[in-house]
């Protein structure tokens, strides 16, 4: 998986950031951690107070990065701040309500909700080790996913392929994966240059595999949540 194995290895942490400027958002006004969101990623940052220990029990990446020996672990005298600049702001606002059950605060309206809405939130917990946390919305999500799907010449145009498998897999739906990713083998091409290509109903042409966002899929191991 692209998820990365110790807290430190592929995770931007290490922006400094004053609290006392910041505009933080009480996910958990209890909380005694401060997450600064999305400073490299979006214009408009985001950051959240939060429980650090719901975030444990959710996600062994923010379990080793928290309260393992980390430059990210809570430091004695001072406000407990770290900084996730390479996040995305409003995707980890959702998970966070998801992590401290606050179902109530946020209904998620469906017009919001596109591929690339789906997408994002996906490789966000994915990252973190988080996507079973999804499991109850897997059908929404994949609903949500579905929205908007083009049709080309009565059959369904090949290029969202790879971003479906990527969506059904790791949302548990195997078979839908084994679907995508055969039709994926079927029209795709190898250049000189060793790069996989399918082709572009639109345009005509060849489009690299790598630009339709297939996503760090691991071909060996388990789904992230079981169908």
């Amino acid at each position: 998986m692209s998820t990365p194995e110790s807290a430190d290895e592929g995770l931007d942490v290490t922006k400094p950031v004053d609290i006392n400027k910041l505009h933080i958002e009480e996910i958990d006004p209890d909380g005694d951690l401060v997450l600064d969101v999305g400073a490299d990623s979006d214009p408009t940052p985001r950051t959240f107070r939060v429980d650090p220990a719901a975030l444990r029990r959710a996600s062994p990446v923010f379990k080793a990065m928290l309260f393992g020996p980390s430059a990210e672990s809570k430091p004695a005298g001072e406000q407990w701040l770290v900084s996730l600049p390479e996040d995305d702001p409003d995707d980890f606002e959702i998970i966070l309500q998801i992590v401290h059950c606050q179902f109530h605060v946020r209904r998620i309206p469906r017009k919001l909700m596109t591929r690339k809405a789906v997408y994002g939130l996906l490789l966000l917990t994915d990252k973190y080790q988080m996507t079973h946390l999804l499991a109850p919305w897997k059908h929404t999500l994949v609903d949500f996913g579905r929205n908007g799907e083009v049709k080309w010449q009565g059959y369904k145009d090949i290029r969202w392929c790879p971003f479906e498998a990527f969506l059904s897999w790791q949302l548990g739906f195997s078979r839908v994966f084994r679907a995508h990713t055969v039709q994926i083998v079927y029209h795709c091409w190898i250049d000189p240059q060793s790069r996989v290509l399918v082709f572009n109903n639109d345009q005509g042409d060849k489009t690299p595999l790598r630009q339709l966002r297939f996503g760090p899929l691991d071909m060996e191991g388990e789904s992230p949540v079981c169908a």
